[in-house]
């Protein structure tokens, strides 16, 4: 089989998380050892730079590079995430937690999904996820998901993180590995006649050439968007949010403020909070140094001066405070990966960051990329079915998110026109019948398992927000026998258990 012309060089338009997430894991791949890499990134372009959440995923990246967790999370002011807290998400002062479900979470978890289905067909009361999955109960006592000693299984959780510290943590690593850093800006972009991106012209007039390029330069896509033209699909008739308004609270601050010692005793330290407000909802992330806070919200149903407001009032802050704004342009690439460009990061795709989903995005294309990348250098048929592949990999994990996300708003009962508005949204196929399913008593999980290759989320997340948010029909009467009261509390019990054996040394 006749081999192509090898690839020589890469370059990585554009630095923050994502870029240098992809100079990192690169430079640390065998595969591209024999390829000079490059990122260009201007110093006018500053990074997003809030706190930010992950899902379990980031822990397999960062060891896949052989970094010490201990080493990352100290430089970059990060603190564990065992899930997170939804709170008065259908305007009633109630609350329910989004665990992260790992393998000693499976018999009492299956207690709850019993109990679950016993309620969403007219039997028993509400029930609520966070009692039947260890990190509930972590999160319940403010407990880290670190165990004190050994677990019989991987432990699953995420991390709350400084994003431009990430960014800068990355980038030392990758250039200690040789990726090459330019500081500069890019004019103008070339293109061959066979729409390959042949050149970066910078403001100096130097002309960077490369054989294949990575577009992480954030919402403006020069390359993948703006050079080669292609389309972005929109989902802001879906995802009502596009704007949000953020502000940080030092540690030492909130400890000094004017909190009761209840109110500091109870402040999150390994869970996000996000509280429904009235256009959108309000992210609350602990950091060492810091409790960043962002409300995420529609600019169609209020003003950003009116989100700022909102914002400071939720947060104890006077309303003199200097906040944050930023817009956010909510879809996705019609392709991730196009010809010689493989768009990553905000570049390639971006849904509201309910679920903490955006670098879990950046970190599957990448892994997707390099496994695919040798076949993708053999010949020509090759190069067109790795680029198939990743992108219909990529789209389908897009939309799986998306039906997620958009569950949050479609089952709240709110009432302001915000919440009505996005209850009133399209929604695919697949999410009305998953929605139909559970409210009307049907067999949801033989849809579950029928769309299990397409869904972002699996039974777990998909019963605790259902579960949480209490969506049913409260009419409805259908045959179900549900668990006894002593195998519940068994259940609770259990956990508990669990978490004080390996998680807390003295009896919560």
């Amino acid at each position: 089989m006749k081999v192509k012309q090898a690839i020589r060089k890469i370059i990585i338009l554009g630095g923050g998380t994502a870029g240098w997430m992809a100079a990192a894991a690169l430079a640390n791949n065998p595969v591209f050892a024999a390829i000079e890499l490059c990122l260009v990134e201007s110093d006018n372009i500053g990074t997003i730079g809030v706190g930010e959440g992950s899902t379990p995923h980031l822990k397999r990246f960062m060891d896949n590079l052989g970094i010490s967790e201990k080493d990352w999370m100290e430089q970059c002011h990060a603190s564990y995430k065992t899930g997170i807290d939804f709170i008065n998400w259908n305007g009633d002062g109630q609350q329910y937690f989004h665990p992260f479900y790992f393998q000693m979470d499976v018999k009492p978890a299956e207690v709850f999904f019993i109990n679950a289905n016993a309620r969403r067909r007219g039997h028993g009361n509400a029930i609520k996820p966070d009692a039947f999955f260890s990190s509930g109960v972590l999160a319940k006592h403010n407990l880290s998901p670190r165990p004190n000693k050994t677990l019989p299984c991987t432990n699953e959780y995420g991390y709350h993180f400084d994003a431009t510290e990430l960014a800068n943590y990355l980038k030392a690593y990758a250039c200690q590995r040789g990726v090459r850093q330019i500081i500069a800006d890019v004019v103008e972009v070339s293109t061959t006649q066979q729409q390959q991106i042949e050149t970066l012209i910078l403001a100096n007039g130097e002309r960077l050439s490369a054989d294949f390029f990575i577009d992480a330069s954030g919402f403006s896509a020069k390359l993948i968007h703006k050079a080669l033209g292609v389309p972005f699909q929109s989902f802001a008739d879906e995802l009502l949010n596009d704007s949000a308004v953020t502000v940080p609270i030092p540690i030492p601050t909130l400890m000094d403020s004017t909190q009761t010692q209840q109110a500091k005793a109870q402040q999150a330290k390994y869970h996000t909070r996000a509280t429904a407000l009235s256009a959108g909802w309000l992210w609350q992330i602990p950091l060492t140094h810091r409790l960043g806070n962002g409300y995420v919200y529609s600019s169609r149903h209020l003003s950003a001066n009116a989100a700022a407001k909102e914002l400071l009032h939720s947060v104890n802050l006077p309303e003199s405070t200097q906040v944050r704004f930023l817009k956010m342009r909510v879809g996705v690439s019609d392709k991730a990966w196009h010809n010689n460009v493989l768009a990553i990061g905000l570049a390639q795709s971006f849904i509201e960051p309910l679920e903490a989903t955006s670098i879990m995005m950046t970190q599957f294309t990448l892994e997707r990329f390099m496994s695919l990348f040798e076949r993708y250098q053999l010949n020509k048929q090759a190069e067109t079915l790795s680029r198939q592949t990743l992108n219909q990999a990529v789209m389908q994990l897009v939309l799986g998110i998306k039906d997620y996300i958009q569950a949050h708003y479609v089952t709240s009962q709110r009432s302001e026109p915000y919440w009505v508005a996005a209850r009133k949204v399209a929604i695919s196929q697949r999410l009305t019948q998953l929605l139909q399913a559970w409210y009307q008593g049907e067999d949801f999980d033989l849809l579950l398992y029928q769309y299990d290759q397409q869904l972002a989320y699996f039974r777990p997340s998909w019963y605790a927000l259902l579960a949480g948010m209490d969506y049913r029909d409260p009419k409805l009467k259908r045959p179900f026998e549900p668990i006894s009261a002593d195998i519940t509390a068994q259940a609770i019990g259990y956990c508990q258990t669990l978490v004080e054996q390996y998680f807390q040394p003295k009896h919560l």
